[in-house]
């Protein structure tokens, strides 16, 4: 009677050859997006609101999160989602997300960064690409929020230039 275990050997390694590189590799883990999260600065960050900051949110629904002190994230502030070199594309791409509207590039240097703009006078979404390493910020409502004064995009454009810088700050800290 032969042994299994030549089978199951190969039945295993057939299962782990299958699987994505991005899934068999060890991908950062939470304590990595915590400090990334953290080494946003502070003056980014009162750049978005009116008022005083609420303590950053780590965790939940998204990696990290901002509001106004008394907001939640989820329905007025600034939440943001950090893919690093795990080949995803879906938050660069919005791939099976929600339509966040007509896409603009903003000025790159060292990375690639667009905003989506479906009206109003804040932006959908900000993204920034450098390298296999996305940051995407979501805004949501608009109480506490600082919202630039003027036309309509000019504002959502300058919103979203003030939302990159928290993306530059996350950079900054992965180097």
């Amino acid at each position: 009677m032969t042994s299994p275990r030549p089978l199951l050997v190969a039945l295993v390694l057939g299962a782990l050859l299958a699987l994505p590189a991005a899934v068999r590799a060890e991908g950062p883990g939470d304590a990595v997006y915590r400090k990334l999260c953290r080494a946003i600065h502070p003056q980014h960050v009162r750049a978005l609101f009116t008022g005083p900051v609420a303590p950053i949110r780590l965790g939940g629904s998204s990696d990290c999160a901002f509001s106004a002190r008394g907001a939640t994230p989820e329905l007025d502030g600034i939440r943001v989602f950090l893919r690093i070199d795990d080949g995803d594309q879906t938050l660069w791409k919005h791939v099976g997300d929600r339509s966040y509207g007509t896409f603009r590039w903003l000025a790159t240097t060292g990375r690639r960064a667009k905003w989506g703009y479906e009206g109003g006078r804040l932006p959908s979404v900000v993204d920034a690409r450098r390298g296999t390493f996305t940051c995407t910020l979501i805004p949501a409502g608009e109480k506490g929020l600082a919202v630039p004064h003027g036309a309509p995009i000019a504002a959502a454009r300058e919103y979203a230039r003030r939302l990159l810088a928290l993306c530059d700050d996350v950079f900054a800290a992965r180097r």
